[in-house]
Formats: C-alpha cells, sequence, structure tokens
C-alpha cells in the first residue's frame, strides 16, 4: 500500500509535468468539438468539388444527423486517438528500467504490484474522464449542428463506459510490452499491430465476441447490446496481462 500510495502521487506529478494529461485531453476534446462541425460542412465540401450536372449531393452521403456526428466521434478516437494514447503511455515501465530509476524504490522494499497498479490506475482514470467528458462535449455539439436521429444520452454514457473499457484493456497491454521491451516506440508498435490486428479478426463470428474491439463496435450502436461476454473476456484478460506484468516487474534486475 505505501509503495502504490507513493507511486500513485508519482504518477500524476510526472503526468502533469510531461503534459500528458494535456496531451490526452487535447485529443479527445479536438474530435469532440471538430467532428461534428466536419459532418455539418461535409455536404458543402463535396459539392464544390462537383462539377455542374453531376449527381445529387445527397446520393453521395448517409443521413446527416446527430448519431452521424458521434458515430465519427468514435471512428476517430479508435483511429487516431488510440494512437496517441499507446504513444504517450508506452514508456511507462520501460523507461523505469533503462534509466534506473527503480533502484532506489527497489532497495528500499518497494513492491512491483504497487508501482504496476499505480501505473494502471493513473492512466485508466484519466483515460475514463477524458472519454466521459469527450462523449458529453460531442453530444453536445452534435445535437446543436446536426438535426434528427437524436441519441439518448443514457446511450452516450453507455458508449463511454464501453469505451472506458476498452481503453483499460489498452493500458494493460500497454504496461505488459513496456515492461518486456527496452524501447517505447518498439512497445507503442506492438501494441498498434495488436489494436488494428483485432478489427480484422473481428470479423470471424466463433471468435468475435471474445475481441477486445468488439467494444468499440458495439459503442458504435448507440443501443443496448448485450456485450457481456466482450467485457468479461475483456476484464480476465486484461487481469492476466497485470498479473504478467508484475511477475515481469519482479524479475527486473535494476543493479
Amino acid at each position: 500500500m505505501p509503495t502504490f500510495k507513493a507511486y500513485f502521487k508519482k504518477e500524476i506529478l510526472e503526468s502533469i509535468s510531461q503534459y500528458k494529461y494535456i496531451i490526452l485531453a487535447v485529443s479527445f476534446l479536438f474530435f469532440a468539438i471538430s467532428d461534428p462541425i466536419m459532418v455539418k460542412l461535409l455536404p458543402e465540401i463535396l459539392k464544390s468539388q462537383l462539377t455542374t450536372g453531376s449527381a445529387d449531393i445527397s446520393t453521395l452521403l448517409p443521413p446527416i444527423t446527430q448519431l452521424t456526428g458521434m458515430q465519427n466521434y468514435i471512428k476517430d478516437l479508435f483511429q487516431i486517438v488510440t494512437l496517441v494514447i499507446i504513444f504517450t503511455t508506452c514508456g511507462s515501465l520501460s523507461d523505469e528500467i533503462t534509466t534506473g530509476k527503480l533502484i532506489f524504490p527497489y532497495s528500499k522494499g518497494s513492491l512491483p504490484t504497487g508501482i504496476v497498479l499505480a501505473k494502471l490506475i493513473n492512466y485508466t482514470l484519466a483515460l475514463s474522464i477524458f472519454t466521459f467528458i469527450g462523449f458529453s462535449v460531442n453530444y453536445y455539439y452534435s445535437g446543436l449542428l446536426l438535426k434528427g436521429n437524436p441519441v439518448a444520452f443514457s446511450s452516450v454514457l453507455s458508449s463511454a463506459s464501453l469505451l472506458s473499457i476498452y481503453y483499460f484493456f489498452i493500458i494493460t497491454l500497454v504496461l505488459f510490452c513496456s515492461s518486456i521491451i527496452q524501447k517505447g516506440v518498439i512497445t507503442g508498435i506492438i501494441v498498434l499491430v495488436v489494436n488494428y490486428f483485432s478489427v480484422a479478426i473481428t470479423g470471424i463470428k466463433s471468435i468475435s465476441k471474445f475481441i477486445p474491439y468488439n467494444l468499440v463496435d458495439g459503442a458504435t450502436q448507440f443501443k443496448h447490446i448485450n456485450l457481456t461476454t466482450t467485457i468479461t473476456s475483456v476484464i480476465i484478460l486484461s487481469i492476466i496481462l497485470i498479473l504478467l506484468t508484475i511477475r515481469r516487474m519482479n524479475k527486473v534486475n535494476v543493479v
């Protein structure tokens, strides 16, 4: 417990001093505000590119509604913001190991369990907060700029919860890879590949309900979907990754 408290405070201070919170918050809020604007302007942008006599612009686009704006936001969260998250956190443990930062705490009896959990909870809490704020802001601007097919706020909260669970898994994967790979950039690339590879195998019906990306896909529906199996499998997989990370950190030679 003392190790967790000390490292949790350290993680917060480092995240502030290294502008990690700002980077993550700006990423969520930028797309939360810009996506409804871009969806609103898209018909005019495409219209300006069409020559006279071209087909009606409405035939080229899906209905422009609040649901469209929010689904586009989730698409950007997965494709771009997830990349920012991965490369912002990819050196979490590898930097501690390679720079010798663990020598002093380990010599004083600090437990790897507390270190890993402090980093996990710090990033998970931050991402959950930014996710809910981002969804709320996007919900407001999408409803303000885009009419039709309104989304219930309860559905927004449900989708934000699914994305938060997904990001929890991403952080556990980052920490695990960061504990065994010395280069943060390589960790980021590996996690990114795993992240996008999961999209491809989601199409396999026999295993799709166990794949973490199914949470992202479910979030885009903005309606109640039974994802109990997916949530359970993701939580179990995340716990396994956490335990493997702690085991690895117990074996790290910091001398």
